[in-house]
Formats: structure tokens, C-alpha cells, sequence
């Protein structure tokens, strides 16, 4: 017989609350103890203390967490103790090929008291609601999912001092609110909530992590592509969601410029860096606590051998709510050399926020999804009036035919300046190897920063500077995909050395062909047009005749899209990419023909971008809805 200590009606009499916790088995019934709290909040002031129950396998843990039941501890500096250990669930939507970033809630529960290291012995398979068996681990490339066994190969911690990756092994060696990354199974198992084919159940158990953690940052040191990137590995360290704009406006933690997120192309799959893409989406926090903030998709970059960026067709992450870090999510923390070099995740950032878009708070959605400003590239860009929200413009530049995109915020602030202003502006990731977008600031080399979210006042005649940097001839597109509260009616690039604006709002492209080059002082975003001067670009014009003469339809009746060409361009190629970037379809060299089709039949239903080339390098592009129910 099981001995429920405390049962959720009983918890919500005494209002979740205590002011320390003590839960040991029954030593006179030898019996085991233990809370079982469900979708509710356990708050407790003071220290807790676990015994691990030792009467029956099923029932081994002190305190269950479940249906988005969450553990906080409030700010009276106490250690945890025990042998005893909490149980709660994290799913990571990844198969034995994705990494996924994840800060564990738990340590080893043995030693002396507070927080412990953590390692692959506090990962459990779970059996039944309340039992669990130790993961297995394999020096194999694949973990497996029945029974859950995770591969040892993909386990790595990072160094902040050095900002290289080291290897964990199977040690528990993760220090407390420090981050790990490892890769997931290939199968569906119990527990799935989202119906998705890769989604693995975790169960961690061990001490619950508790109090302040001091983290050190170190700045100045390249990684192995020779970039410097002021990385740190952190994560929320609480069986509870962390509130990331109470990390960023902690008093002490002016060292953070801004916080980034890894994802990857899940539908690759390989273990070979030359095969992966992935990358880093950035976010920065709103005007409140409550606000959802700031955030950049990554751009999607194939790898060599060593973890160098390297060209190719990649495309690009999806949006997701970054504001209320779930449980287990792990997360780089990028640093400025200012401060005392340390960042500090305390108690008082914890939150009970259960996870979900709704609530600004995703580990990982595996639709690729969110109900985020961003999200509405995926429904072909849009205008959103939300008064708590920052006001802002997404600013998507997409490199090539066959390349990769760089997805940018350009937002506006009253109290903001042209120069960088921490928490409004947010370090670029420069990681775009043969092209780049970025906007440049500073008066010298020693104010010099590369931004891929700034914030600026607003003013009608405002001219604020767009970079970008090319390898080789590359021709590229500016548009804006989504604005919010937007301040102003139409914007442009401006290029000042032809002295021609092109329309970036309304579903318009602005379209460059440039020799390989930096240029740091030629282009800018604008929001009033010299109307008189901005068509006697022979550029322009012609890429207007060809607007005006090329006819899209997309017939979905029959699955197929249809491409008039009366006046005879000599069309290089035809592209399609969906809204995340990604290629679909390439047909090459049709010539002179005047009527074209290409089928969707296999497209998903969505917003496809088709982008028609003529030999003379002039370009069209055109947005068509799919339909295939």
C-alpha cells in the first residue's frame, strides 16, 4: 500500500504552499511517501528535503509533476537535500539525427546539500505514470525510443572560456543552469501530445535545482570558423518556466546582448556536417514582462568537416515564442565585455507559465509553427495591429536563386537612438558565409556593430542603413514579410549611388544584381520616395516590363500552375520555395515558350514563392496559394 502524502485537492486547500517540504517513506508502515501534483503549481518557501522511497519500483520518486504541474521555490536562500528525487516530463521533438538544447531541472540527488551536476543517469524511460527505468545509453550513432536508449556520442557541453564544444559522455558533469545539447530517438512512443513522429518522453528525475546560479561568460575568443561570438550555454535550470526578461533586466546580468536559439532541417537525415543544416534564431525581450519580445528565424547553413559555414541551398527555421523558457530548454546566451563576467539565473525569475504559444513559451513545436508575428510568412506575409507589441517591420532578404535567406526586425522606439542601445538592438550571428544582410552601426572601428535586430526612433524622412556583404555577383531580394503597429504607409530601398527607390511593402520585392563586395554605406531603408527619380533606372524599368507582361495562375482545379509568356522572354529558370525558403521545384532553360506549367500536385497546401529568371538576369516573382484537398 502507497502512501499518498498529499493528494491535488488537499494541495490546493493549503494553497500549493510551504514553507519548507520534508517527504521520507513511512518507516513504521514501510510504506513510501510522495506528492502527486497535477496541472497545478507547488510553491515552497524554504528548503526541501527528499528521502528516496525504497518499498515499491513504481513509486521510487518523492514528487511527481504532471499534466504541466510545475515546482517553485521562492527567495529565502535554502538548499535542497536528499536522497529523494522529483520526477517531471519534457518531450524533444527530434529524432536520433537532431540536436535539441536542453538545461536539465535536475542533479544527481546524493552528496552534500544544494545543487548537483547533472549527466545522462538522471534521464528515465517512463513505464507507467509514476514508474521509470534508467535510460540506456550506446556507443552507437542511434539512440532507440522502446527502450529508451540514448547514443553517448552526441552528449556535448561547451566551454565557455575556450567557446569550443566538449564531450560529456555519460558523466554527470553538466553543472547546475549550465547547458547540454544531444540528439533524440527515431520513434514515436507513450506520451506523444503532439501526434509527431519524432517526439521523445523524457523523464528527468533527480534533485530539484534551487536558488541563484552564476554562470561565467568570456568574451574576444573565436570559434573554429574564426568568428567571434561571445557564446555561452545556459538554459531555465527550474522544474518551472524561467522568464527570460527578468534574466535579461537582472541588475547584474548587463553582460547579455541578447539570447539565441539553435534549430536545424529535421528532415535530414544524416550525421555528417556536411549533410546537417541548421542554425541560431535570436531573440531580445519586449517592453514588459508580458511581452512577447523580438524574434529572428535562423538562417539555415550547411557545414564542413569542422563546423565551418559553407554556401549552398539552405533555407531557414521557424519562428517560435521565446519569452517563458519551458522546462529543460536550453539556450546560448550571447555576451558583451562588460559587467563582472558572470550572468546570474535566480529564483526570482521562475514563473509557473505551462508551455504553449498561447502563453509565449515553446520548447520546440514540431509543426514549425507559432502563433508569432513571424508565423504569418508562412501565410504570405501580413500587417498586425496589437498596441503591446513593439512596432516593427520583418525584413527577409533571400540570396540567389538557390541559396539562403536572412530573416532581420527593424523596430521603433521613441527612447531608442541610432547608436546600439542594449536590449533594443541584438548582435547579428554573421554566419552567412558567401552573402550576408545585416545593418552596421557606429562612428569607429572601436563602435562598430553588426545588428540583425535594431531599434530606432521613427521619423518620415528616416534613412537607416542596410549592409550586405557578397562573396561573388549575387543577385538578392528585399522585402517585408510582416509588419506590426507599423508608423509609417509605404518604406523602400534606397540604393544612394543610382539614386532609386524600389517598394519593399505591399508584397513588392526589391531587386539588386551586385558584383562580389561589401557595401556598408550604399543602401537604406526609407519611408518617403523620390517618386520622380525612382523609375529612370534602366534596372527598374525593365524589371517592371517584365512584371507587367508575365501572367501567374495558379490552377488548383487541376494541381498545376500556369505561366503565360506572350511577349517571348528567353526564361532561364523557374523556382519555387515555400515561405521557410526552401526549394520545391527547379526547371531550367525553357527559352522562348508561351505557355509554361509546372505541377503542385506534391505541394503541401501554403503560400509558395515562384521566382521566374530570364537569361538576361532580370526577375519576377510571384506568390501562389496551394490548394490540394
Amino acid at each position: 500500500m502507497k502512501n499518498l502524502l498529499l493528494s491535488l485537492s488537499a494541495l490546493l486547500i493549503c494553497s500549493s504552499a510551504f514553507a519548507q517540504l520534508r517527504v521520507t517513506p513511512n518507516g513504521t508502515t514501510s510504506t513510501d511517501s510522495y506528492i502527486y501534483v497535477s496541472d497545478e503549481v507547488l510553491f515552497v518557501e524554504g528548503e526541501i528535503f527528499l528521502t528516496e522511497n525504497t518499498n515499491d519500483p513504481t513509486t521510487v520518486a518523492s514528487i511527481y509533476l504532471r499534466d504541466e504541474a510545475q515546482l517553485i521555490q521562492g527567495t529565502t536562500a535554502s538548499d535542497n537535500r536528499g536522497s529523494g528525487s522529483i520526477s517531471i516530463f519534457q518531450e524533444s521533438n527530434s529524432d536520433s539525427y537532431d540536436y535539441n538544447y536542453w538545461c536539465s531541472p535536475v542533479g544527481v540527488p546524493a552528496g552534500g546539500p544544494g545543487n548537483m551536476a547533472f549527466g545522462t543517469s538522471r534521464l528515465f524511460d517512463q513505464v507507467s505514470d509514476t514508474e521509470s527505468t534508467l535510460a540506456l545509453t550506446t556507443s552507437g550513432f542511434n539512440g532507440t525510443a522502446s527502450p529508451l536508449r540514448i547514443s553517448r556520442r552526441w552528449l556535448y557541453r561547451w566551454n565557455p572560456n575556450s567557446q569550443r564544444w566538449l564531450w560529456n559522455s555519460t558523466n554527470d558533469i553538466v553543472g547546475a543552469g549550465r547547458g547540454f545539447i544531444m540528439k533524440g530517438t527515431e520513434e514515436t512512443i507513450h506520451g506523444d501530445p503532439f501526434n509527431d513522429p519524432n517526439t521523445q518522453r523524457y523523464d528527468f528525475r533527480g534533485r530539484p535545482n534551487n536558488g541563484t546560479m552564476q554562470l561565467p561568460v568570456q568574451v574576444g575568443v573565436p570559434f573554429t570558423d574564426g568568428i567571434i561570438y561571445n557564446y555561452t550555454l545556459a538554459g531555465n535550470p527550474y522544474p518551472s518556466a524561467l522568464n527570460l526578461y527578468d534574466v535579461f533586466n537582472d541588475p547584474d546580468n548587463t553582460e547579455i546582448d541578447s539570447f539565441k536559439f539553435w534549430d536545424e532541417d529535421r528532415s535530414v537525415n544524416s550525421h555528417l556536417y556536411v549533410n546537417n543544416k541548421g542554425g541560431y534564431g535570436t531573440w531580445l525581450p519586449g517592453a514588459s514582462d508580458t511581452d512577447p519580445g523580438l524574434y529572428t528565424a535562423p538562417t539555415f547553413l550547411s557545414y564542413d568537416n569542422s563546423g565551418v559555414p559553407t554556401g549552398g541551398s539552405t533555407g531557414t527555421g521557424a519562428s517560435f515564442e521565446r519569452l517563458n523558457a519551458p522546462v529543460g530548454q536550453g539556450f546560448m546566451i550571447m555576451a558583451d565585455n562588460i559587467g563582472d563576467g558572470f550572468v546570474y539565473i535566480r529564483n526570482s525569475h521562475r514563473r509557473y507559465i505551462k508551455e504553449g504559444a498561447g502563453n509565449n513559451s515553446q520548447f520546440r513545436n514540431p509543426n514549425g509553427t507559432s502563433n508569432s508575428d513571424a508565423s504569418s510568412t508562412a501565410a504570405g506575409g501580413g500587417t498586425t495591429n496589437n498596441a503591446t507589441q513593439i512596432p516593427h517591420m520583418r525584413l527577409q532578404t533571400f540570396f540567389g536563386d538557390n541559396t539562403h535567406m536572412r530573416d532581420m526586425i527593424l523596430a521603433f522606439r521613441p527612447e531608442s537612438t541610432d547608436g546600439y542601445d542594449r536590449g533594443m538592438d541584438a548582435t547579428h550571428p554573421m554566419d552567412g558565409d558567401i552573402s550576408e544582410a545585416y545593418f552596421k552601426i557606429g562612428e569607429s572601428a572601436d563602435t562598430y556593430k553588426n545588428l540583425v535586430i535594431q531599434t530606432v526612433p521613427f521619423a518620415g524622412d528616416k534613412q537607416v542603413p542596410i549592409s550586405f556583404a557578397l562573396e561573388e555577383e549575387t543577385k538578392f531580394y528585399v522585402t517585408i514579410v510582416d509588419e506590426t503597429n507599423a508608423p509609417y504607409s509605404y518604406a523602400y530601398l534606397f540604393d544612394s549611388e543610382r539614386g532609386t527607390y524600389q517598394e519593399i511593402t505591399n508584397g513588392e520585392l526589391a531587386v539588386q544584381l551586385l558584383p562580389a563586395g561589401t557595401y556598408e554605406s550604399r543602401f537604406f531603408i526609407t519611408f518617403r520616395g523620390d517618386f520622380n527619380d525612382r523609375n529612370q533606372d534602366p534596372l527598374v524599368d525593365a524589371q517592371n516590363e517584365l512584371k507587367e507582361a508575365v501572367e501567374f495562375f495558379q490552377n488548383n482545379r487541376v494541381a498545376t500552375l500556369e505561366v503565360n509568356n506572350p511577349e517571348g522572354y528567353d526564361v532561364k529558370s523557374v523556382n519555387i520555395f515555400d515561405m521557410a525558403g526552401k526549394l520545391v521545384l527547379s526547371q531550367e532553360n525553357l527559352g522562348t515558350q508561351k505557355n509554361m506549367a509546372f505541377p503542385t500536385a506534391n505541394f503541401s497546401d501554403g503560400v509558395y514563392l515562384v521566382k521566374l529568371t530570364t537569361v538576361d538576369n532580370f526577375a519576377i516573382d510571384y506568390k501562389i496559394n496551394v490548394f490540394n484537398k
